[in-house]
């Protein structure tokens, strides 16, 4: 077998346990080369949305006392007044996250789109031209991730989740598939890769999204001794008559948005090598076009069949018939012929 097979067959049978192990590792190992791209974009954000919406949250803390006072009202006491600026608050409070949720996503989508392909070299050892590489990030195909992943997504996690979950679960490997040149359709490809993996897409992003909380909830506790700004001075900062920029961004940066930052890049490195292990069966032919989830259980069959199964098979050459096709080079038996043997990994592409 060569190498290049060997290597398609190992990522092909890497269980989803050793995927999330070997996403964590690529984490470690290109912790460094990552940041730098990803916390420049994410304090470009997080300046951006800061200035968007401080007026927005000068009006927040304006309304913040007068919609605690009707919380205290008794509900039989309440006006129609009272319910209209209730109204105007919570409108307020999603316009504000809102706002703030597009410009994060933006540039998260932009930095994902930049390391996405590094990462995969580096995952599968592969050394590409990195010039080239960073080229090809912004073909006409980009704006479709940035439409998917830098609006929709935002917009759907403010809509109960539902609809930002079935966007991450079945176009999300369109970070990988939307630079590669033999690929016309990047959505389609997306989702055939994902198809029968979505929920294992999805607990790879619940599993980043719990890692990270935990922490930045212990660093909150422990950075509430050293930062701890009273309410009162907070809202001064807001004050059109005391405001200062500087130190609204500082305290977002360094009470709430700190280890978001320093962990930004672990969910594409976890994605990348489930990415690599599904492309890998799709070159095996595990993955077909129309039936993903029924390819992949067909492959589950096969890495099973024993060695001596193998042995008892007696054929002469490449066969096909009706009852199948034989591999010429190991003998192993499949109802159809794919484009790589499912046993010993050979090219089965003769005519190439």
């Amino acid at each position: 077998m060569s190498d290049d097979n060997q290597d398609l067959r190992r990522f092909a049978d890497l269980r989803f346990s050793k995927l999330l192990s070997d996403g964590f590792r690529l984490f470690a190992k290109n912790w460094f080369k990552l940041i730098l791209p990803f916390a420049l974009l994410l304090v470009i954000s997080i300046v951006i949305s800061n200035l968007l919406v401080i007026n927005l949250n000068w009006e927040y803390y304006q309304m913040t006392p007068i919609v605690d006072a009707i919380y205290q009202k008794d509900p039989l006491s309440i006006t129609d007044a009272d319910l209209n600026i209730l109204v105007e608050y919570l409108v307020l409070t999603y316009v504000i996250n809102l706002i703030s949720s597009i410009s994060g996503a933006i540039f998260t989508t932009l930095a994902m789109s930049i390391v996405a392909v590094q990462l995969y070299n580096s995952y599968t050892n592969y050394v590409g031209n990195f010039k080239e590489g960073f080229k090809s990030i912004f073909n006409s195909k980009f704006l479709i991730i940035l439409l998917i992943f830098g609006i929709f997504v935002p917009l759907g996690t403010l809509l109960i989740f539902i609809p930002s979950t079935i966007l991450l679960g079945y176009y999300i490997f369109v970070f990988f598939t939307y630079r590669e040149n033999q690929i016309d359709k990047p959505l389609s490809e997306a989702r055939n890769l994902s198809r029968g993996n979505f929920w294992r897409i999805i607990g790879a992003f619940i599993i980043t999204s719990i890692i990270i909380s935990t922490i930045n909830l212990v660093y909150q506790f422990i950075i509430g001794f050293f930062w701890n700004i009273d309410s009162a001075t907070v809202v001064s900062w807001y004050n059109p008559n005391t405001r200062n920029y500087f130190l609204i961004i500082m305290d977002d940066i360094i009470y709430y948005q700190l280890i978001g930052l320093i962990f930004s890049p672990l969910f594409i490195c976890i994605l990348t090598p489930i990415y690599t292990s599904l492309k890998a069966k799709k070159e095996f032919g595990y993955i077909s076009q129309k039936g993903g989830y029924a390819m992949q259980q067909r492959y589950a069959q096969t890495t099973r069949i024993s060695n001596e199964q193998i042995e008892d098979m007696s054929i002469e050459g490449s066969q096909e018939s009706d009852q199948g096709f034989f591999c010429p080079f190991c003998g192993f038996h499949m109802k159809t012929k794919l484009k790589f043997c499912g046993n010993c990994g050979e090219s089965l592409d003769f005519e190439s």
